[in-house]
């Protein structure tokens, strides 16, 4: 179990994926991450999988969504709109090191929840805040989910798009989870920070900022020469022949991806591939007529491509100096083997079955990859752990349940 953030707790006021994940990344750190939802409704991720969305999943064990996003931390049940439940919850921000959150400005100013009031119980919290369009600015105030901040407007969907082609959909989260991530960074930054000079910082990131950081080389271009870089064609010819995505005899895919050498990387890999005739036919000899020829090579090695299973692929390209990989489904990925070596999939325990398999925070350190300490828990399951930890009084925690306050596991 990491222990890079151990000793540091993370209180998290936040719904969907985005700043939950930068919860779950810092759980994974080693953080102890104390997250709050409402007694009765909790996070509408719980409900996923009711949703009937999921082809053969039901909504009774794990969920691929809540062990993403709530493994390795303490949920806790307050109505922070009572006025027990408030006082609970800045009992534990008071013993808390982050305040993560993403509720809009309004709903963080009624619910008594903002940088001024967290500040007042504990001022030497970082407040971290996860926004649509980013903290400032006419829409600062707005709400923004995924689809729309990072994947529409930050470009991220029109570029992915090809020429001519209907809109691309998005895969659930990619925003979230890439936004989570970067959250949790900064977290970590303003922690080493507050170390280092005792001041706190507030932490802000966007969907719509980060999606500019991911799609900032094309958005770079289109700045400095007033146009979008070409778009990637589905269909067209590649730019090489040892730069170019090959169908095998089974109808699976092997990406080659030696396109800053061609004259070095075209040789070592017909010769990998047992294709040293290629060498020799004057239509490929030199790297001009390779791309004179483009068309023709690209139909000669594909043919060859065809004759052989990717499993044959794997074993003829495997240990050379070629570059290239596998085009690999979801299904996949768990069992590649630079996965399976370096942990970039946990295997998070349960009391009642199976363990269930789920991708980890992708930093290792120390040579050692993320593990999770429980799975997913019931809503409000730690309630009681938690306060009593901040003082609450025994009293006081029967107080807020006889109001409504609190659901206690």
């Amino acid at each position: 179990m990491l222990d890079i953030l151990e000793g540091v707790r993370v209180l998290e006021v936040a719904e969907h994926g985005f700043v939950p994940s930068a919860g779950t990344a810092l759980a994974d750190w080693g953080a102890d991450v104390v997250k709050v939802e409402h007694p009765e409704r909790g996070d509408p991720t719980r409900q996923l999988l009711s949703w009937g969305v999921i082809p053969g999943a039901t909504p009774h064990g794990p969920s691929f969504m809540t062990e993403s996003l709530f493994r390795s931390k303490r949920c806790i049940a307050i109505d922070i709109t009572k006025p027990e439940g408030h006082a609970l919850l800045l009992k534990v921000a008071a013993e808390a090191d982050v305040f993560l959150t993403n509720l809009l400005p309004g709903s963080r100013a009624r619910l008594r929840i903002d940088v001024d009031d967290i500040r007042a119980a504990n001022p030497r919290i970082v407040y971290a805040r996860g926004h649509g369009q980013g903290a400032k600015g006419p829409e600062a105030d707005a709400g923004g989910f995924d689809a729309v901040s990072f994947w529409a407007r930050g470009s991220v969907q029109e570029r992915l798009t090809p020429p001519g082609q209907p809109l691309i959909g998005q895969r659930p989260a990619t925003g979230d989870f890439t936004s989570g991530l970067t959250l949790a960074g900064g977290v970590a930054a303003a922690l080493y920070k507050r170390e280092r000079t005792g001041r706190a910082s507030v932490v802000d990131v966007s969907l719509l900022g980060v999606a500019a950081w991911v799609m900032s080389p094309d958005i770079n271009a289109a700045m400095q020469y007033g146009h979008d870089l070409p778009k990637s064609e589905t269909g067209g010819l590649p730019r090489s022949a040892v730069a170019a995505t090959y169908v095998t005899a089974d109808d699976k895919y092997v990406t080659l991806m030696m396109w800053q050498d061609e004259a070095r990387f075209f040789p070592i890999f017909v010769r990998a591939a047992g294709y040293d005739d290629l060498l020799d036919d004057p239509r490929f000899a030199t790297p001009e007529k390779r791309t004179t020829n483009l068309a023709d090579l690209i139909d000669e090695i594909q043919g060859r491509f065809r004759k052989r299973p990717r499993a044959e692929w794997v074993e003829r390209l495997s240990g050379t100096d070629c570059i290239w990989g596998l085009n690999q489904s979801p299904i996949d990925v768990p069992e590649d083997p630079q996965v399976r070596a370096n942990g970039y999939v946990m295997d998070i325990p349960h009391e009642t079955g199976p363990a269930f398999r789920a991708v980890g925070t992708p930093i290792v350190f120390d040579g050692d990859a993320p593990t999770a300490r429980h799975p997913a828990q019931d809503l409000g399951a730690a309630t009681d752990d938690v306060l009593r930890e901040v003082g609450a009084t025994s009293e006081e925690i029967a107080a807020a349940a006889r109001a409504g306050a609190i659901r206690r596991g």
